[in-house]
């Protein structure tokens, strides 16, 4: 059976927690911790070149708050603004077709609670294997915001936040965390099972699904933008990152993830052109 969990109402929200059938002991296996930051905060926090300023981590740390925050104001983020993601641990016979091992179950999610932004996601296994591998899924849900993943950055203890580049479809393919097209609520092919990226002891790979009247790579004075004949407000198909995690990395310890989400860019009118801007990205087709 499928199990996923949507992170609602972050104010004042409880962990969730499932146990084991019955008659059956649970294993601990490990904990995982996710930041859900929308794309405008972590761009309210980067300096000069592009650079994330240090007060990010002390925002997702014990910076979050119950009141207004303002455009000048670093080292802060308003619980409001927190993005609400599923999670679910991809089901056996999935999972196998992406190098998942063994049985995993979603023993509690807990949302942000008091001044830290993180989402503690406890997992727990039903018999122990050092082999065993995890495959989690993060995202995937219809929404009008917050449809796109833009940012990943992976909370090293040493060096604080570090930015790994997402690897969108180009002509020439970039380093980093491919993000793919594949058709949405659908298992992934075996093949999608070598695109992981490693990196932090996590193997990474985000999913796009493929709209028939959406590119998300036409260039508007607001960066890139799908073009649709729509004005905006519709409901799309969120990305769906999945991350895949052996036992032994697990019981390790893992550093936290930070994901940032954005709205999708709508232009109205395909036909448009739009002025270039030397500080935008080349257009390029994911």
């Amino acid at each position: 059976m499928v199990r996923r969990f949507a992170i609602l109402g972050l104010t004042g929200a409880l962990g969730v927690g499932v146990g084991p059938p019955a008659g059956q002991t649970q294993t601990r296996a490990g904990l995982l911790r996710l930041a859900f930051l929308p794309q405008w905060a972590i761009q309210h926090h980067r300096g000069p070149g592009h650079a994330l300023n240090p007060t990010l981590r002390e925002a997702i740390d014990g910076g979050v708050v119950d009141r207004t925050v303002f455009s000048w104001q670093r080292g802060v983020l308003q619980r409001q603004a927190l993005v609400s993601k599923p999670v679910r641990v991809v089901p056996d016979a999935e999972a196998g077709a992406l190098g998942g091992r063994g049985r995993f179950d979603l023993a509690a999610v807990r949302p942000p609670l008091g001044g830290a932004a993180w989402t503690e996601v406890a997992i727990g296994r039903p018999g122990p294997g050092a082999e065993d591998v995890l495959v989690l899924e993060i995202g995937g849900e219809r929404n009008t915001v917050a449809q796109v993943l833009e940012t990943l950055l992976v909370a090293d203890p040493v060096r604080g936040l570090v930015e790994v580049p997402l690897a969108r479809a180009a002509l020439i393919t970039g380093a980093g965390v491919p993000v793919v097209a594949a058709p949405f609520e659908q298992p992934l092919p075996p093949r999608m099972a070598q695109r992981f990226h490693e990196e932090a002891g996590m193997g990474l790979l985000v999913v796009r699904s493929p709209l028939w009247d959406t590119r998300n790579g036409g260039l508007t004075a607001s960066g890139p933008a799908d073009t649709v004949p729509l004005s905006g407000g519709d409901w799309r198909e969120g990305d769906r990152v999945f991350l895949r995690i052996s036992a032994a990395a697990l019981d390790r310890g893992l550093p936290g993830l930070v994901l940032g989400w954005k709205d999708r860019t709508l232009s109205p009118d395909p036909d448009i052109e739009f002025p270039r801007r030397s500080a935008l990205p080349l257009p390029v087709v994911r």
